[in-house]
């Protein structure tokens, strides 16, 4: 299970906080010991969380930024009031400084196109209207700041990797091969759409509370909370900023030790905490489905619907009789143009243009009947809601194969070594930087 280059959606601001207590640091040296007091008060008062670098994060950045999540989530009051939910979120906060200061050190620039194209993402993320962004968190008393300093850090980031990496995330023709072939021999078996949440031991502080806090997780799930969610506040895995969503796989694909826990679970339903290297993971089973070379909910279908009003049909004597009349005309429609003449002919119907859709966008109902009919060939007659209707296939555009082409294997591959660098990039600052920890 590759584990993603976390992007998470919020962030404290604390450069004001920096300049007062610098301001206060050059007083102190220009007036002696009057202002000596003056200071020590201030500082105490700030509350102290961490220092990074000589870069301090207070506990109030704490607090906003367990705010910032109450209000984007669904978590419990009781989980994120708990120590070990308070210190992975300062674990969090440490890392996003550290990222910063590199970004600062690099001299990495963020431009205007760069960051209007996150912040899009952002809104789609909150399902906002685009461009409204910065209107919904002023509206909910929600930091600006913190919003872009998050998104500005994210795209720094991910430059700062590439930077540092540029020579080792070249792709081989014969790593492409491999994963090509590997797809190929995937069709015909059990396929899995899964979802994660990981707790890394470090984020968490070690074993025991990253074990502690994945058995809360896990106890709430259990209870009926949103999957989604939890993975977007909690995961220490870059598929947090898509809602914890890893994509199809197959068994053949997972790492061995994942394999057990997950062919007991059903569609929809969620492993107990799984323990890893680094931390503990849970994953759900969205959906299972037989993988054929090509998805079939990415077929384009093109409808055509004849439908006679409740009206036409008040009665069952009259739906039968319509429907009898009907089963014997349809016998020689073999084509949608035969079709609208049956229409013209049926003066008591309604021809309707459906549309074109994936057959992934279809009810479930409406995808069952035109999976079946072939083009041209209409369907038996419907009772429905509305009366009688009759649908038929125009046009049937199968999708691409689903053995990607050689481009888009190599992108994946760069991102899967790109966020493999970046953890190492990350615990390397860690190493190097000088932390403290006061609270």
């Amino acid at each position: 299970m590759s584990i993603l280059l976390k992007i998470t959606t919020y962030a404290p601001k604390i450069k004001l906080l920096h300049y007062l207590i610098f301001s206060l640091l050059v007083l102190v040296d220009s007036s002696g010991s009057a202002d000596e007091k003056i200071k020590r008060d201030y500082l105490s008062r700030v509350n102290i969380a961490a220092v990074v670098n000589n870069k301090i994060i207070s506990t109030r950045d704490i607090s906003d930024r367990i705010k910032f999540i109450g209000f984007m989530s669904s978590i419990g009051l009781k989980v994120m009031s708990s120590k070990q939910f308070k210190r992975q979120v300062l674990e969090q906060l440490i890392d996003e400084e550290l990222e910063r200061q590199e970004i600062k050190r690099l001299q990495i620039k963020i431009t205007l196109g760069e960051l209007n194209s996150a912040k899009n993402i952002m809104e789609r993320q909150f399902k906002l209207p685009k461009g409204q962004l910065l209107k919904f968190l002023s509206e909910n008393k929600l930091s600006k700041l913190d919003a872009i300093s998050q998104i500005e850090t994210n795209l720094g980031w991910t430059k700062a990797v590439q930077i540092r990496y540029r020579n080792q995330l070249k792709i081989s023709d014969d790593e492409i091969s491999a994963i090509r072939k590997k797809i190929k021999g995937s069709i015909g078996r059990t396929q899995l759409f899964l979802s994660e949440i990981l707790i890394e031991n470090s984020m968490a502080h070690g074993q025991k509370n990253a074990k502690i806090l994945i058995d809360e997780i896990y106890a709430k799930l259990k209870e009926g909370g949103d999957f989604s969610a939890f993975a977007r506040r909690f995961s220490n895995s870059r598929t947090a900023k898509s809602n914890g969503k890893v994509g199809w796989t197959t068994f053949d694909q997972l790492e061995p030790f994942l394999v057990p826990a997950l062919k007991s679970v059903s569609s929809g339903g969620i492993t107990a905490p799984i323990k890893t290297n680094s931390g503990y993971l849970l994953l759900k089973v969205e959906a299972k489905k037989k993988v054929t070379n090509f998805d079939p909910l990415k077929t384009r279908v093109s409808l055509l619907q004849l439908l006679f009003s409740s009206k036409q049909t008040s009665t069952e004597e009259k739906t039968q009789l319509k429907l009898s009349q009907f089963r014997k005309r349809l016998e020689n429609v073999n084509s949608c143009s035969k079709f609208k003449e049956l229409s013209k002919q049926t003066p008591d119907s309604e021809l309707q243009n459906l549309g074109e859709f994936f057959m992934g966008e279809l009810s479930a109902e409406l995808k069952e009947i035109v999976q079946k009919l072939k083009v041209g060939i209409p369907s038996k007659p419907l009772k429905t809601s509305n009366g009688i209707a009759i649908i038929t296939v125009c046009k049937r555009l199968l999708p691409k194969s689903i053995i990607p082409s050689r481009q888009a294997v190599a992108l994946k591959l760069q991102r899967e070594k790109l966020e493999k660098l970046a953890k190492k990039y990350l615990y390397d600052l860690r190493q190097s930087a000088f932390i403290e920890i006061k609270i």
